[in-house]
């Protein structure tokens, strides 16, 4: 029976990118990934690929495809040598729905195509055309590590980064101007990707290994549930200490020592029971995401943007475990 896992792995990287381009804002396309890339170039050159390979399935499908294996993969490179200064001054508004565009099309096409044609792919050089998420995958990784560094650049007021003139007071990931009320969709947004990668997941899927810190995706899950639970309990204090009131800051020992000694029972936990393990990481999502949301109107959210801004925007936490996460589920599905 031939195998077709790479239809799951590429649509989970598809709805990765998707994830990505529904909460992408206008400003972070400039964003410095590194290399001569910014997040704009690294989606272009995505797309690209993607539009090619798309191309070139299709006339694999119609029959009608003669060139050789090698000399194609030669051309690819020179391709990609030749356009990479183009990728570096690209920032068009549009690219990104581009990207996905592209995408959306290869993976229909790579879906259809018959058993024959996916065996002599797999045994070719050419494997590469089925299994898009590879590519997919590593230039996402690239596009979160900058978005994420980005944040945390515009939380400390240093700029990199950042949209030009972005400095103190300006909420992580956003441009000048932008409403500090943006953390409520990004919270949304980010909790809407956890949500997606959950409802993927099979209660073996726990015990998987994961790229961080040599926990497993079950103790992702643990961890990202107890720090939404405890910022909720945190906040909750404080707004019975009266109006305005903020969250007592927590010391990075004590925190530290809190990463270090609760792994195990979140492993525990989602050994005996997974499907709670699942659940209770998206209920301490909501839950935290609600009381942010409802917080009253003399809390000084400007100020904490500024100052804190992880108080009020879970996305600065979430982003990177649910990266990893995605990264663990790939590479687990992959044949």
């Amino acid at each position: 029976m031939t195998d077709r896992g790479f239809e799951r792995a590429n649509d989970e990287s598809r709805a990765r990118l998707a994830s990505l381009v529904e909460t992408l804002r206008p400003a972070q396309l400039a964003v410095d990934l590194g290399g001569g890339w910014t997040v704009a170039s690294a989606l272009a050159h995505m797309g690209f690929w993607d539009r090619w390979q798309a191309e070139r399935c299709a006339e694999m499908l119609a029959g009608t495809w003669s060139a050789q294996d090698e000399s194609v993969i030669a051309a690819e490179h020179l391709a990609n040598a030749a356009l990479d200064p183009y990728w570096a001054a690209i920032s068009a508004a549009g690219i990104p729905a581009l990207a996905l565009e592209a995408a959306t099309r290869l993976d229909a096409l790579v879906s259809g195509a018959s058993d024959a044609t996916v065996e002599a792919l797999e045994g070719s050089p050419s494997a590469y055309v089925l299994h898009r998420h590879r590519h997919r995958g590593e230039h996402l990784d690239q596009i979160e590590r900058g978005l994420e560094v980005a944040r945390a650049a515009a939380a400390a007021g240093v700029g990199p980064g950042t949209a030009a003139g972005a400095g103190a007071g300006t909420a992580p990931g956003t441009a000048p101007g932008t409403p500090a009320g943006d953390h409520l969709a990004r919270n949304e947004a980010s909790r809407a990707r956890l949500s997606a990668v959950v409802a993927t997941m099979s209660e073996a899927d726990l015990s998987t290994a994961a790229d961080e810190g040599g926990w497993t995706i079950g103790q992702v899950l643990g961890h990202l549930a107890f720090w939404d639970r405890f910022l909720a309990a945190r906040w909750r204090a404080a707004l019975a200490a009266g109006p305005g009131a903020q969250p007592t800051p927590i010391p990075h020992d004590l925190a530290d020592l809190l990463n270090d000694a609760l792994p195990a029972t979140w492993r525990a936990f989602s050994a005996a029971a997974p499907q709670a393990a699942m659940a209770d990481t998206l209920d301490a999502a909501e839950a935290i995401d609600h009381l942010i949301a409802t917080l009253p109107a003399a809390t000084p959210v400007a100020a904490i943007m500024a100052e804190r801004p992880a108080l009020l925007d879970r996305s600065i936490h979430r982003t990177e475990h649910i990266a990893t996460l995605e990264r663990a589920l790939a590479a687990r599905r992959q044949p």
